[in-house]
């Protein structure tokens, strides 16, 4: 079990921390403990009014489990099944808010992890005669956020290879995209796995990467740039898996 205190967050939300524990479990887990928000410091008198209403409470609550969930279903793949305990928030007088709940419990959380054992998913990996072979979705949350999942392939090969596969173009597309901004997604991603690329393959050397699909469920245009986001998830979370395999 690790417990950790996240990090200071730059700019906004900088005295906001949240405590959490996190362990391997047989199932995964969220809690959060019965005085998980707490009041001490100079402003505590008037902290401790705030704590006696509880929708104030309540909202902060559900900050802090939204960011919870959001980073658990995009990094709990690398440990498997995780108890997570929401511990302690010592509330701050200009801090201590939905967003800022939000933000310090999922880096709580993704720093938890970065501490614990990481593992190979053996459901995206294939050992072929020819070397290692991942097949895997980036993780998308159901948290009320849009976003989009893109469906790789990636192996090791001899020079940098990037492709889409022929179904790809014509994935399911949100109803708000108009025909041009749908007609961009390919080239969108391609550009964006080359970017990934050039962030990621050095750990294991030059990849083939297919792009095999895509769902967008109802993005809005503002949002084509989580599209980007999505390949790069992908390509990262590919070559940590190819490192486990080719280490073995």
């Amino acid at each position: 079990m690790v417990r950790v205190t996240n990090r200071p967050i730059i700019g906004c939300y900088q005295g906001v921390r949240v405590t959490v524990d996190v362990e391997p479990a047989a199932e995964s887990s969220l809690t959060v403990a019965d005085d998980f928000l707490d009041a001490r410091g100079p402003h505590e008198e008037s902290l401790r009014e705030d704590l006696a209403n509880s929708n104030w409470v309540a909202e902060l609550t559900r900050g802090a489990l939204k960011g919870a969930r959001h980073t658990l279903a995009h990094e709990e793949y690398r440990t498997g099944p995780l108890r997570v305990v929401l511990v302690k928030h010592y509330l701050h007088i200009v801090d201590s808010g939905w967003g800022a709940m939000q933000a310090a419990t999922s880096r709580a959380i993704r720093e938890a992890i970065d501490q614990l054992p990481h593992r190979m998913v053996a459901e995206w990996v294939t050992f072929t005669e020819t070397g290692p072979v991942v097949r895997l979705s980036n993780p998308v949350s159901s948290d009320g956020w849009a976003e989009v999942e893109v469906t790789i392939e990636v192996t090791p090969a001899a020079a940098r290879h990037v492709a889409l596969a022929d179904g790809f173009a014509n994935a399911s597309l949100a109803p708000r995209l108009s025909p041009a901004e749908s007609d961009a997604i390919p080239a969108i991603a391609l550009a964006a796995a080359h970017k990934a690329l050039d962030e990621y393959e050095a750990r294991v050397g030059p990849l083939q990467v297919t792009l095999l699909g895509h769902a967008s469920g109802d993005l809005h245009p503002r949002a084509m740039d989580h599209y980007e986001y999505a390949v790069d998830a992908a390509v990262r979370m590919a070559v940590e898996q190819l490192e486990f395999a080719l280490a073995d």
